[in-house]
């Protein structure tokens, strides 16, 4: 028994693509080998595996980055945020904001860690105190405080 694929696989199947910078053309190609012409018509399974795939050329070209490994690279700073809290507060900004892309919504998060440094000069997330600023999106989106 197959299950149908799901929202979210939906969701990273095409900002993969996106970030791939396929054409039509092309994504329907790589859909081919499926035996299908949208990503609607994969099973989980088979989502799962294109979302892989995708991810891999993606990774080897230099334009995505595994969400799991962002960030990596600064753990075991003391006194500074971890990468799973980062990544944690990139995606509770991203509940909340209305920025329509990814750069929008990076520079927008900027502007807002500047409320909680007085000296206004750390707008980078890794520096600041993970708890405020987790408070802070908790009060902005009470349902994901829940």
């Amino acid at each position: 028994m197959s299950t149908e694929i799901t929202p979210a696989q939906i969701k990273r199947i095409h900002t993969v693509k996106n970030a791939l910078g396929l054409t039509d053309m092309q994504y329907r190609l790589a859909l081919e080998q499926y035996h299908v012409f949208s990503s609607k018509q994969l099973t989980e399974v088979q989502a799962g595996q294109f979302v892989s795939e995708l991810e891999n050329v993606a990774v080897s070209k230099g334009k995505w980055v595994r969400p799991w490994r962002k960030y990596q690279h600064l753990g075991g700073r003391k006194d500074m945020a971890t990468p799973k809290q980062l990544r944690m507060i990139e995606a509770m900004w991203a509940d909340v904001s209305r920025a329509g892309t990814a750069s929008d919504r990076a520079a927008a998060l900027k502007k807002f860690l500047l409320r909680f440094d007085i000296s206004g000069g750390m707008e980078d997330i890794r520096w600041h105190d993970v708890r405020k600023i987790v408070a802070a999106l908790k009060a902005m989106n009470p349902e994901a405080a829940r």
